[in-house]
């Protein structure tokens, strides 16, 4: 056990649990909370899901409403915002979230907090809290596609503000949310880890590519926001595709789409061992996505030794080292597309060059075991340095840190 662990339990000895909160239900949830687990086995373990939070307490949903109401209305009414989503995104459940944490979350139980995602903040006071998330809300500024008028008002910026600031550290998948962070928010720099995440798809130990070596000109595509992840873009450029290649094919999984184009199947929901025989099935993994916080079926890729061709945005670049272990393309660019997959596929020997490249880079840095050495070296790091007083604030003056500019758009 490192010294700092072992002060920390031995000082306090009732502080002998982790509080693992999660702020929505992520796909990758039970990764990271295992994750945790197994970087820390001598703690006991709290699972506190806000969802069922908020589902439970019955009687925040008529005053929630009616600040739903008052805070979204106009862009509900304009279509910049959806009832569904603005539901949890309200200041009077973000307050209430927080208020009961404090019923929940105790100084003289909790070792720390670690919430996953950026929604509300669970901090409690003189309980170290640290968020791992792969988004902030201002980071949509990055994307070309998106409609400054989608931001969320003015107050919600306030009080996501309030969940970097009010926590101990912040850990992020990928280096361009580190970057908003300090950008958007005035996180100090000493504050953010980047500690990247792991796949979701296991691989198992004696995989074996099934491609014809790459020559199969089989492409595979992986979402469930067809629109979001650029399905229609793939579509199109896929017909341009056909010309040059009669004989590809394009998989889609999850994503259940109405497409009119030749040599494509659709599959729609998958179990994970039978995305593991598709990726193994496949010489090209595609992902023209037009907006993605992390894109975790990239790394399933990359893991399963595809070459990847994707787009520029957000974590991606991250991920994928152009003419290394794949190709990058403006999100939109039908041509550019069809140009890329139709050179690729013409070379089977760079579709398998790129494919070991890729999982050499994911397996050196996309484990979650990985992951969790990570986290748990930043935490006992955190520990070992405390600042000289940690207590989450109780307001914080977001003027300074997030530009007007910014914030006017919101209105």
């Amino acid at each position: 056990m490192q010294l700092a662990e072992r002060y920390l339990m031995d000082a306090v000895p009732r502080k002998d649990t982790i509080a693992f909160i999660s702020t929505y239900d992520h796909p990758s949830r039970d990764s990271i909370e295992q994750t945790i687990r197994d970087a820390f086995p001598t703690y006991r373990f709290q699972s506190i899901s806000v969802v069922d939070l908020v589902k439970a307490n019955r009687r925040w949903r008529l005053p929630n409403l009616c600040y739903l109401a008052s805070e979204y209305g106009a862009k509900i009414t304009l279509r910049n915002a959806t009832i569904r989503d603005s539901y949890y995104r309200t200041s009077y459940l973000y307050h209430r979230v927080r208020s009961t944490m404090a019923d929940i979350i105790s100084s003289q139980r909790h070792a720390f907090s670690f919430q996953v995602q950026s929604l509300f903040d669970t901090s409690v006071p003189d309980v170290p809290h640290f968020v791992y998330t792969d988004h902030t809300h201002l980071s949509n500024l990055g994307y070309s596609c998106f409609d400054p008028r989608k931001l969320r008002p003015r107050r919600w910026l306030r009080l996501e503000n309030m969940i970097y600031q009010n926590a101990a550290r912040i850990f992020t998948r990928s280096h361009n949310i580190t970057a908003d962070l300090m950008k958007h928010y005035a996180v100090s720099p000493g504050k953010i880890a980047c500690v990247y995440a792991g796949a979701n798809v296991p691989v198992e130990s004696n995989y074996q590519v099934a491609n014809n070596n790459y020559a199969n000109k089989r492409i595979l595509f992986i979402g469930n926001d067809w629109v979001r992840k650029g399905g229609p873009i793939l579509a199109a450029a896929f017909t341009q595709v056909l010309r040059i290649h009669p004989g590809a094919h394009l998989t889609i999984v999850g994503a259940s789409p109405d497409v009119n184009v030749p040599n494509c199947t659709v599959l729609g929901q998958l179990s994970l061992a039978e995305l593991s025989a598709l990726f193994a099935q496949s010489s090209i993994f595609c992902l023209p996505t037009r907006v993605e916080p992390f894109g975790v079926a990239i790394l399933d890729a990359m893991l399963h030794r595809l070459p990847v061709v994707a787009t520029s945005v957000g974590a991606i670049p991250d991920m994928i080292q152009e003419g290394v272990c794949g190709h990058l393309v403006t999100p939109g660019d039908a041509q550019q597309l069809a140009r890329t997959l139709i050179d690729l596929l013409g070379d089977p020997g760079r579709c398998r060059r790129f494919g070991e490249a890729g999982f050499r880079l994911a397996d050196a840095r996309y484990r979650w075991p990985l992951v969790g050495a990570r986290l748990r070296s930043e935490i006992l790091s955190f520990f070992a340095n405390p600042a000289p007083t940690y207590l989450p604030s109780a307001a914080f003056s977001t003027e300074a840190a997030i530009s007007h500019s910014v914030l006017n758009k919101s209105r």
